[in-house]
């Protein structure tokens, strides 16, 4: 009897001893599917926050959810235009852009106000059409709710201050909607809407240190805003008590600098205001660059302002290189090319290498090198520059040394700027010439409709089959002189080098 009941007692305590074991994995279990719930749903919210924030609501009315529908209420003509972001692994991430391409809705009817409101300062009627106005009150009413309910749980969002800000402008409190607009702005540099909304606001008021200093915000942080910056800089640039503090952000060099030079031009009245702007950047730890300069350059010369444009260009031209201007700019090709018009202008195209190099006989000196080929060349535009020359005879003087296997060979010509007739062609530059040729074009400039003109070299191809060339050919010491009474008037021009 003993023996049986020992063990009996035995296995009562072995199933005794399992048990924690069975609690411990039961526990753990227990444990793994609630985190796989909660980490289930937690993206899943997080996913449907972005793509369907009305379902998202049922599950976790987090902020973010909470505030992507009034982004949906108050502008609605964004809906279902936003895909990338929700792709984005990064949730805060693809929120903050939901936002902000929400917020461009928005910028872009206040945009439209502003033209609305300069229409009517000149006498015109502009329509201006808003998303927003479709709203009722109760809409304003629940975003005023979603936002306030996501600011409790999250006080400093500055979404929702952005938001709330757009409700308080459609009841028209402006003193709530400046100081909600100026907290979000505070809060987020990323809240584009509120910082835009704050630099127009600080402009009204003509508080420019401010609204340059928002301007440079949106800049750096939404680039491409720039189309709805740039022109109130542009306004700004033209006030005299505000275009000192412009000049002085300018001077920092910031990284938008580049395009708003390029687009000044067309954001301003005054042609002399970009010039008065980059004169005063002449003597920053930056200067204008070139490519700086060249829009408005480029501007004048459209609008054949050249005189305006040859002396703007002329102001930021080292005393050397001044004083050895001439009727033609560097043509002994010592100096880089800049690009710029009143300078040597090219593009590189297939099959062509264009360079100032050293002269094979004297390296000291530099010359230009055009080398093709093999095979066809695009010479495109060829060489270019723009010259101002007064009514009168004159002859384009130069050296030319070639070795070229082409069809139609090289030409210099002269055209008046803005037509396609030449008032002067140089003879062919082909074959093979082991010694250095004289260049010598003559040509006249009309009484008439003929301010500037192009000296340009360029291919002689007419077809497709022309175009093949192989070789290089050197240029050097080109000259423009005035040809006097007593000398022999322009003649048809015959090729150097057969």
């Amino acid at each position: 009897m003993a023996e049986p009941a020992a063990h009996a007692l035995q296995a009562a305590h072995g199933s005794l001893a399992t048990r924690p074991s069975l609690y411990r994995k039961a526990v753990v279990i227990g444990l793994t599917l609630l985190l796989a719930w909660g980490v289930a749903t937690k993206t899943l919210v997080a996913y449907l926050a972005n793509v369907s924030p009305d379902m998202a609501y049922w599950l976790d009315a987090s902020p973010t959810v909470l505030l992507n529908l009034a982004d949906d209420k108050l502008n609605a003509d964004a809906r279902n235009k936003v895909v990338e972001p929700v792709l984005s692994s990064n949730v805060e991430h693809a929120s903050r852009e939901r936002s902000y391409a929400k917020g461009i809705q928005s910028i872009k009817r206040l945009d439209a106000q502003r033209e609305a409101e300069r229409g009517a300062e000149n006498g015109n009627v502009v329509q201006s059409s808003s998303t927003a106005d479709n709203l009722s009150e109760a809409d304003y009413a629940q975003a005023r709710t979603w936002a306030e309910w996501a600011l409790r749980q999250d006080p400093l969002n500055a979404r929702a201050f952005r938001i709330l800000a757009q409700v308080a402008e459609h009841d028209s409190g402006d003193v709530r909607t400046e100081a909600l607009m100026r907290g979000a702005a505070q809060r987020s540099p990323q809240e584009s809407l509120a910082i835009f909304w704050m630099m127009r606001q600080s402009f009204r008021d003509r508080n420019y240190p401010e609204a340059i200093r928002y301007a440079d915000i949106l800049l750096r942080t939404r680039p491409q805003l720039e189309k709805h910056v740039f022109p109130m800089l542009g306004r700004i640039a033209e006030i005299p008590t505000a275009k000192g503090e412009l000049t002085r952000m300018l001077a920092k060099n910031p990284p938008w600098r580049g395009n708003f030079f390029n687009a000044l031009p067309r954001n301003v009245t005054d042609a002399r205001t970009p010039l008065e702007l980059l004169l005063s950047l002449r003597d920053a730890a930056v200067p204008p660059t070139d490519k700086e300069r060249q829009a408005y350059l480029q501007a004048l010369i459209e609008h054949k302002l050249y005189e305006v444009a040859y002396y703007s260009w002329l102001q930021f031209l080292p005393p050397d290189q001044l004083n050895n201007t001439g009727r033609l700019y560097n043509g002994s090709f010592e100096l880089s090319p800049s690009g710029l018009p009143f300078d040597w202008v090219f593009k590189k195209g297939p099959g062509v290498n264009i360079k100032f190099a050293p002269r094979p006989d004297q390296v000291q000196e530099q010359a230009l090198l055009i080398e093709f080929g093999p095979g066809r060349v695009d010479f495109g535009a060829g060489i270019t520059e723009l010259v101002l020359l007064p009514p009168g005879n004159y002859r384009l003087e130069g050296k030319y040394k070639a070795d070229l296997v082409s069809q139609r060979g090289l030409q210099w010509s002269v055209k008046c700027a803005g037509e396609t007739t030449s008032i002067g062609v140089s003879g062919t530059m082909n074959g093979s010439s082991p010694t250095w040729q004289d260049i010598d074009l003559t040509f006249t400039v009309r009484e008439d409709e003929c301010p500037a003109q192009y000296v340009s070299l360029a291919l002689d191809a007419r077809s497709a089959s022309e175009q093949f060339v192989s070789g290089a050919v050197w240029y050097d010491d080109l000259t423009i002189a005035r040809l006097s009474e007593q000398e022999q008037s322009p003649q048809q021009p015959t090729a150097s080098v057969p």
